[in-house]
């Protein structure tokens, strides 16, 4: 018997509701998306907008970022009082919902547009603070040889640049100094994650990403901005001053689908330094096939020469968020679980004893 759609996006707005928006943790919470996602998912009217979206794809997002975008273009409605983005007062969120509708009623045609020709391409810079340890650990093991970076999943290629920003693990370490990104991030449980007075060397860097994010396209750059939940300045801060770092060195991205440029971008870095591919919030929004392709890509090319995969990403089933490193030699994988971040990359909880 087939689903039917409408009632089952209405349970996906309700879920996120309750345990995405309105989490509480408040600093990751977002009070407006809560309470509209929860009336949404009684409205089968604006539930429509989005029943022909990619299935494999985060559907609230990509509303909620084709809403948040037509407001950061300038449109004027009653709906801009709610957003903390576009007013320094904004209106309780309890009175919110009749203007979304209206809003999103009013705007449909576009709105579906947007939805049907837009990804949800954060670029997080914060969730660097997770990558960091994890690279760091991997150069320990391989007695610090230089790392050639590839990342799938690149989108504006931001976090390339995690050996340019300022990091302060609040109590555990501070790497890096003198960035315009400044990075804060708490530490949870008993292990404290490996930290140097110094960045892993990084040889060469390279992004794949199927929609590249032109970081000098004004409309491009608002769609990532729009993407940003409208209580979270931080977020919107940081990526700014990202921005900023990458305007000055312009991040190598290559255009394409990860499975058929990763080929030619493994072959081309044969040599003595350590190939690493990483990604966060990537796989998990595509489709399993291609996950599963990148990994007998990586096993395959291991018979030649060794890599290894960090990955920060977030599963069905999973209570937070894993960052794994894979380990690939030999046509063999072997995987370890690192640490248990917050989603936006305020914590981390590192799992690694300093004997392991």
């Amino acid at each position: 018997m087939q689903q039917d759609p409408i009632a089952a996006h209405a349970r996906r707005f309700a879920w996120r509701a309750e345990h995405i928006y309105g989490v509480a943790d408040r600093a990751n919470a977002s009070p407006l998306y809560a309470h509209v996602s929860a009336q949404i998912a009684t409205d089968p009217d604006v539930i429509r907008l989005v029943v022909n979206a990619d299935s494999h794809t985060t559907t609230a997002n990509l509303l909620f970022g084709a809403v948040h975008f037509l407001l950061l273009s300038g449109v004027t409605h009653p709906l801009a009082d709610f957003y903390p983005s576009l007013t320094t007062a904004p209106r309780p969120v309890e009175d919110a919902y009749p203007h979304f509708r209206a809003f999103s009623l009013e705007y449909a045609e576009t709105i579906e547009q947007i939805i049907l020709t837009h990804t949800v391409q954060t670029n997080e810079v914060q969730r660097c603070t997770g990558l960091l340890p994890a690279f760091t650990y991997l150069a320990q093991k391989l007695n610090h040889r230089p790392f050639d970076l590839i990342e799938v999943g690149a989108s504006a290629g931001l976090n390339l640049y995690w050996d340019r920003y300022a990091y302060d693990y609040q109590g555990s370490g501070q790497v890096g100094a003198g960035s315009p990104v400044q990075l804060t991030c708490e530490v949870r449980g008993e292990h404290t994650p490996p930290l140097l007075n110094h960045f892993p060397i990084v040889a060469s860097r390279v992004g794949i990403e199927l929609m590249p994010i032109d970081i000098d396209d004004e409309e491009a750059i608002r769609w990532v901005r729009a993407l940003i939940w409208p209580e979270h300045r931080d977020r919107a801060h940081l990526f700014q001053q990202a921005l900023t770092v990458a305007r000055h060195n312009p991040p190598p991205i290559i255009a394409g689908d990860m499975v058929a440029q990763l080929p030619n971008v493994l072959s081309s870095l044969a040599g003595s330094r350590a190939i690493c591919l990483y990604h966060s919030y990537t796989l998990n929004q595509c489709p399993r096939a291609v996950g599963e392709a990148v990994e007998q890509l990586l096993l395959e090319h291991s018979r030649r020469q060794p890599l290894y995969r960090i990955a920060l990403e977030w599963y069905g089933g999973q209570v937070y968020p894993h960052l794994e490193l894979f380990a690939y030699r030999h046509g063999t994988v072997t995987r370890e679980l690192l640490a248990y971040c917050e989603s936006h990359g305020r914590w981390i909880a590192w799992l690694v004893g300093a004997n392991n």
